[in-house]
């Protein structure tokens, strides 16, 4: 039996539908997502602010010139708010989920967390670098 374009184009075609349809979308809903995580000297910055419950990945850069970490907090409070103690927040009435320490400049980390709905807060509480903005918050839904 010979094959002609026709017969393979179909299968081909939906065979790129059904990898586009299931591919990683840059963390913005299922499970199994990841999100990318940017951090400089005076910010954090995430590819999605809001996701859908179950296991994440953070995809973590140092873009600045510090070394950094990310603290992945549950938590509602708003960083703004929190009270700054021997130049980092405290960070009380949260709950630690899970960190990265010590990303030097140009390095790269993942974390993969399993998480539930809720509001998270990913930080960088290093001496002085929360009060210069190292924070962001995810909702999981």
């Amino acid at each position: 039996m010979r094959l002609s374009f026709r017969h393979l184009l179909i299968p081909l075609t939906v065979t790129a539908f059904l990898a586009g349809a299931c591919g990683d979308d840059g963390g913005s809903a299922g499970d199994g997502a990841a999100i990318d995580v940017t951090l400089v000297d005076d910010g954090v910055t995430l590819s999605a602010t809001e996701v859908s419950s179950g296991t994440l990945t953070f995809r973590t850069t140092n873009d600045g010139t510090l070394t950094h970490e990310i603290e992945v907090f549950e938590g509602e409070e708003d960083p703004a708010s929190l009270p700054i103690e021997d130049q980092v927040a405290d960070t009380g009435g949260w709950t630690l989920v899970d960190e990265i320490e010590d990303i030097t400049p140009g390095a790269s980390a993942d974390l993969t967390l399993d998480l539930e709905p809720g509001t998270y807060q990913v930080v960088c509480n290093l001496p002085d670098h929360f009060e210069r903005g190292m924070y962001a918050t995810l909702t999981v839904a």
